[in-house]
């Protein structure tokens, strides 16, 4: 019996703090770019084109990230971000035209 109550306690403990964890204010990410069809990527994963992120921005967890913004006849631009609690973060990027 004591041991039952123990692996339910255990277990109720995990829910609640998984439960707490997502009670974090996400914040957002906005992007403001000069080549609008630049891919955006988060921690090396695709998630739009700049033009989708500076109109209604990425809901992202508090927290660092690593932002590309490339496009095949330009070169890429790279920022660290910080996005935090409930706010907002913007990356301003000026691509430059690859010299080939």
């Amino acid at each position: 019996m004591q041991k039952a109550l123990v692996v339910v306690f255990v277990a109720l403990s995990f829910c609640l703090g998984c439960a707490a964890m997502d009670l974090e204010a996400a914040g957002t990410l906005t992007v403001e770019c000069n080549v609008p069809e630049a891919g955006v990527l988060l921690d090396d994963e695709v998630v739009g084109r700049a033009s989708d992120l500076e109109k209604a921005g990425k809901s992202l967890r508090p927290g660092f990230y690593r932002v590309e913004l490339q496009h095949p006849d330009y070169y890429s631009h790279f920022a660290e971000i910080y996005v935090p609690e409930g706010g907002a973060t913007t990356v301003k990027a000026e691509l430059h035209p690859r010299l080939d």
